[in-house]
């Protein structure tokens, strides 16, 4: 069964997170797996933008070319920020056609301007 949670131990990403340049303090990882296997993670942490508001930042997303994985990765990180109550997303990842046919981004910008709103076309995202 699949399961896409914020890990505890991030040490393993260590190495990741430094090639993006990121504070590995900072930065948080959510783990995808499968019956215990990982098969995907994705890598985010929050900041403000140009408008300081908060939000959350995607820096970097493995999902072995599964659209499906993808996008449950994203899901997670979302809903994650918007139960720290951050409402605006930041996309710092290289898959940005994927992004825009799902829906995330339009116009193929980086930005997705109200999670809680894109989140709330989905019924059991809502729950």
């Amino acid at each position: 069964m699949l399961e896409i949670l914020q890990t505890k131990n991030k040490e393993n990403y260590r190495n990741k997170i430094t090639e993006l340049g990121l504070d590995f303090e900072t930065t948080f990882v959510v783990d995808a797996t499968d019956e215990g296997s990982s098969i995907g993670f994705g890598i985010y942490h929050f900041g403000i933008d140009e408008e300081y508001e908060p939000t959350v930042e995607v820096d970097f997303v493995q999902d072995n070319s599964d659209v499906m994985l993808f996008d449950g990765i994203i899901r997670s990180i979302l809903f994650l920020a918007m139960m720290k109550g951050i409402d605006k997303a930041r996309f710092n990842i290289s898959q940005t056609d994927t992004l825009s046919k799902l829906g995330f981004v339009q116009n193929n910008y980086n930005c997705l301007n109200s999670i809680t709103k894109f989140m709330s076309k989905c019924k059991s995202c809502e729950n």
